[in-house]
């Protein structure tokens, strides 16, 4: 994967997509310190939820571990990043292109997003054409109450989502240099917030290996 542009794109815009960045106290064991990228009000938008990615937390899985049945790429070295804990085994795909592809969404300027295995599978086979590109497993939803009560109570900052941090080469710096450019507001405690995150944890008991033990401190 090549690095991405040091400026944001002239499409990015944060009416079009936005990072939810957690709030200091958040000591939540997945999204502590994590910085979401939220996708747009229409993609989930049939279910009834939100849909994002975590975009800074790399997982300890290998290429062969998500596709086991393609030889093409057991022995691929790039790095698989934790997406959130739904469906945790499912991988996604974050990319740039200049023409829209048929199976992916539109999340702003000329960034895509894709779920579809047998797209991924063939940009990770002929990435040269995708300028920058991320694969996550997992994805991070809320139903619209949840998330805006989450909000209301302070867990999260929201700012601008700019390409470049969302294919940043440095994702361990990015939630504290996001942080730095967040309002000051008053912080909700954890014991607080109304997350509902027992039943995704109990969907993938192995869920602490893919977040590593960083996400537990």
């Amino acid at each position: 994967m090549r690095g991405a542009q040091d400026k944001p794109n002239e499409g990015d815009s944060e009416d079009k997509a936005v990072f939810l960045v957690a709030r200091p106290e958040l000591g939540n064991l997945i999204f502590k310190e994590s910085v979401v990228l939220l996708f747009p009000p229409s993609v989930g938008a049939r279910e009834g939820i939100v849909v994002g990615l975590i975009v800074n937390r790399p997982a300890r899985l290998a290429l062969s571990e998500i596709f086991p049945d393609d030889k093409a790429l057991e022995d691929r070295s790039e790095t698989v990043y934790f997406g959130g804990p739904v469906d945790p085994r499912t991988p996604s795909v974050v990319f740039r292109s200049s023409k829209a592809p048929k199976d992916a969404v539109l999340l702003f300027g000329d960034v895509y997003a894709s779920f579809d295995t047998d797209f991924i599978k063939e940009l990770l086979k002929n990435p040269q054409g995708t300028p920058d590109w991320r694969l996550f497993v997992g994805r991070s939803q809320w139903s619209p109450g949840q998330l805006q009560n989450e909000m209301v109570q302070g867990a999260w900052y929201s700012t601008r989502a700019e390409t470049n941090l969302i294919f940043s080469a440095s994702p361990q710096y990015l939630w504290r240099n996001l942080l730095k450019r967040a309002e000051p507001a008053p912080i909700a405690r954890d014991s607080d917030l109304p997350f509902e995150l027992s039943a995704n944890l109990r969907e993938f008991p192995a869920l602490d290996r893919i977040v590593g033990a960083e996400g537990r401190n």
